[in-house]
């Protein structure tokens, strides 16, 4: 099982991901993390981004991604479709040098990759959180809202089942699934699809059937995004529609 946890800044990923490496302890991570990748290009926070950090930054993610694409229990704060969201971010705020031509070529390796996970869980931003300056993550609300949004516009993505998506190619894509905003929900929620040693439940036995897969869904999460995520996902085809 190749799993990723994905999200906006202070969705609580880094929390989540210890909690499941307690809960599952035959689980790696790479050597090389998100974050790590992040500092090597010293960006001085997530606004400050530039075209050729993003591409960087995307590149060697993929490569991490493909040279774990054997491993049996890996588990990844972040991946490749984190990066993608925030150059989608800059984009929307007409950061130079985010074209949609650069967007397009960035988008094409984040789906390459997406062959190597196997399941993405997606941290929501809890808007009513205290968030305190640590000094390791972004603090700016409306910014985390602002990319939140655009990671809801993914996930609507996804769970539309488009037939061209765009970000998501068909029968080569993992599964992507929001997860609640309590940390304990969460490792609850992820028991329901791993089982104890860290696998897959079989289609006899797992919620993962396409039958109960998006009632599930439905019933472990509320949406909360006051975006409209359909007019939004219409505006992100219309931008990069490939």
């Amino acid at each position: 099982m190749r799993i990723a946890f994905s999200g906006p800044d202070n969705s609580g990923k880094t929390t989540t991901v210890k909690s499941f490496l307690y809960t599952w302890n035959n689980y790696i991570t790479p050597k090389k993390t998100y974050r790590d990748l992040i500092q090597e290009n010293n960006p001085k926070d997530s606004k400050d981004i530039t075209p050729s950090t993003q591409s960087t930054i995307l590149d060697s993610m993929a490569k991490v991604q493909e040279e774990n694409k054997d491993a049996a229990h890996i588990v990844y704060d972040r991946c490749t479709l984190d990066n993608i969201a925030y150059t989608l971010w800059s984009h929307e705020k007409g950061v130079e040098g985010f074209t949609k031509e650069f967007c397009a070529d960035q988008i094409a390796i984040m789906r390459e990759s997406m062959k190597h996970l196997d399941i993405i869980f997606l941290c929501k931003f809890d808007e009513s959180q205290q968030i305190e300056d640590d000094g390791t993550g972004e603090t700016d609300k409306e910014y985390i809202k602002e990319v939140d949004n655009i990671f809801n516009s993914l996930y609507s993505q996804y769970n539309h089942n488009v037939e061209s998506d765009i970000f998501f190619p068909k029968g080569d894509s993992p599964c992507v699934l929001t997860v609640p905003d309590d940390a304990q929900k969460r490792i609850d929620l992820i028991s329901e699809y791993v089982d104890e040693e860290g696998d897959l439940y079989g289609d006899e036995d797992s919620v993962l059937n396409s039958e109960n897969l998006k009632e599930l869904e439905s019933l472990v999460y509320e949406q909360k995004a006051e975006v409209d995520r359909e007019e939004h996902m219409k505006d992100l085809h219309r931008k990069f529609g490939i």
